[in-house]
């Protein structure tokens, strides 16, 4: 939505000042008075505070005539259209003043609709400079974003010219050659706010404290990167000492300041914004061309959250010392064979104390990302072999839609993929204790029993029953009928009729649909359709029948 035009009135006469400022509802044409001048230098005064748009200045005034001031408006603000209010003996006058840059004028007397239009053809010509003027900063703005995310990514011809020209953009100028790279992730971002524009707005405000934070002397270049991060590019100032100063000959530590500007940062978005972000630094690195390589590195070092949480600043240079570790000995073979033992034993309290010593050891090693996801594979691996080991479909147990690698991969951090496996691990025990201590007649009672207890659900499906006792839905409408000599669906409705039937005799009044409702049907039509099939009377005959006459009835 465009802003309200400002106006700004000079007249030596309070009346017809009154008059101008009350002659409109301005604001329902998109305009406000935002000041009000008696003289000319008052005008010129109240115009350095208020930036109006438009003048309406009238010509004959003491000190300074509008003429005058005119010139001296457009010296000062170029961009004022401005509007002479002049009598007929000033008309010549007036009509000489448009050549000065006075954009129209009104003759006296004026009646107020003479008035609006001179000034909407004047706020129509504003909004399409201003429009054109967003639009070309917008198209800028998308062109430095574009160049930058090429940038970081490697694919830019000539990345040093390119650089230089963005940083004489925003009134800089290159230092040192000198960069290294920071990546910012809202923690939980996509889950916090479903709108894009909502994620944006919460972006550009960690983008302004972002700018406000890191105050000290070097170049910055904050910009949105790919996957919803925001990227900053720093230069370290040319007079900063330390590795490099000399020029690099090997990728160095971030200076120490930035690294603090960086926990700064962290601690006031938490503090104002009420959220978390976690930020990866990569290395300082010798020239445009290597930012890449930096950027390469902070979004490494942003991996590290996984194992580290989140609300952190994780610097590439701190964890690239652990990327030689060796997941040997964080799961041993005889570990793994134990595991095995207490779920093979159905000993729950066991196998869920040997998971939490697993992931006890994973936290304090500090794996990288790669080998922390090797240890959690190995671990579903394990799972899935004591659910098949006696031949029982994986599906069966946990779904059809079942992909343990894609799940794992989007758990933001270990403490989330921790109490996914141990899920995994508890679901795979019920399962397995399920078709250990029962027949087939034992699996079909327990789906008996989640039909008595869900029926009038009217969402329930074989699918729903099958899934809770850990087979698939053909397997249960065998088995279901075998057991009990009538099939799921038959079950179902026996169930909501029998139900049906009791409220119809009791003493409670109750209309027809309240009982479709409680039974699990939406439409009591075909509730009343669905009855009648099912007993031979519709409800309203059924609830009138004589008490005797209910031994006819099927139980």
């Amino acid at each position: 939505m465009n802003r309200l035009i400002k106006l700004m009135v000079v007249d030596d006469e309070q009346i017809f000042r009154d008059y101008l400022c009350t002659l409109l509802p301005w604001e329902e044409y998109g305009m406000t008075i935002a000041a009000v001048a008696k003289n000319g230098q008052d005008a010129l005064t109240q115009a350095e505070s208020s930036m109006p748009d438009i003048a309406l200045i009238d010509i004959s005034m003491p000190f300074m005539d509008g003429l005058q001031l005119s010139e001296a408006l457009k010296q000062r603000s170029p961009h004022i259209a401005i509007v002479l209010v002049t009598g007929h003996n000033e008309f010549e006058y007036a009509r000489r003043a448009l050549k000065l840059g006075v954009q129209d004028y009104i003759l006296k007397p004026f009646s107020k609709e003479e008035l609006l239009l001179t000034l909407l053809h004047i706020q129509e010509d504003i909004l399409k400079v201003q429009e054109d003027k967003e639009t070309h900063q917008s198209s800028r703005r998308m062109r430095r974003e574009v160049d930058l995310n090429r940038l970081v990514s490697g694919e830019l011809a000539d990345p040093e010219a390119r650089l230089s020209e963005i940083l004489r953009e925003q009134g800089a100028v290159p230092e040192s050659g000198r960069f290294l790279t920071a990546c910012i992730e809202i923690d939980n971002m996509n889950a916090r706010w479903r709108q894009i524009s909502d994620r944006e707005l919460w972006k550009f405000a960690v983008m302004n404290i972002l700018s406000e934070t890191m105050a000290f002397s070097g170049n910055h270049i904050v910009f949105n990167g790919p996957e919803g991060r925001i990227v900053c590019i720093f230069e370290v100032g040319s007079g900063d000492g330390g590795p490099g100063s000399l020029g690099l000959s090997f990728p160095a530590p971030p200076p120490a300041d930035y690294v603090e500007g960086c926990e700064k940062l962290k601690f006031l978005i938490r503090k104002y914004l009420k959220f978390t972000v976690t930020i990866g630094v990569g290395r300082l690195h010798q020239g445009p061309a290597e930012i890449s390589l930096s950027y390469k590195e902070a979004l490494l070092a942003l991996q590290h959250k996984f194992v580290l949480g989140y609300d952190q600043v994780i610097n590439y240079s701190t964890h690239a010392a652990v990327a030689g570790k060796s997941p040997v000995g964080l799961l041993t073979p005889s570990m793994h064979e134990a595991l095995l033992v207490s779920m093979r034993a159905g000993n729950w309290e066991e196998v869920q104390d040997q998971l939490e010593g697993i992931f006890e050891k994973l936290e304090s090693a500090q794996m990288t990302i790669d080998y922390v996801f090797v240890i959690c594979m190995s671990l579903v691996s394990l799972c899935l072999s004591c659910v098949s080991e006696n031949g029982h479909p994986i599906e069966d147990c946990f779904g059809e839609d079942f992909y343990p690698y894609s799940d794992i991969v989007t758990k933001p951090n270990m403490e989330e993929a921790k109490l996914w496996i141990i899920g995994l691990f508890h679901k795979a025990n019920q399962y397995m204790q399920l078709h250990r201590k029962t027949k087939s007649g034992k699996i079909a009672q327990a789906a008996k029993l989640f039909i008595d207890q869900h029926y009038t659900d009217p969402d329930l499906k074989v699918e729903h029953i099958a899934a809770s006792v850990y087979i698939n839905s053909s397997y249960l409408r065998a088995l279901f009928k075998k057991t009990h000599g009538m099939t799921v669906t038959d079950y179902i409705l026996q169930k909501r009729m029998q139900h049906a039937a009791s409220l119809l005799t009791s003493d409670r009044a109750l209309r027809l649909s309240d009982i479709a409702e409680e039974i699990g049907y939406h439409d009591p039509a075909y509730f009343s359709r669905t009855f009648k099939k099912y007993f031979g009377y519709s409800p309203s005959e059924y609830e009138n029948l004589p008490h005797s006459k209910s031994s006819y009835m099927r139980e």
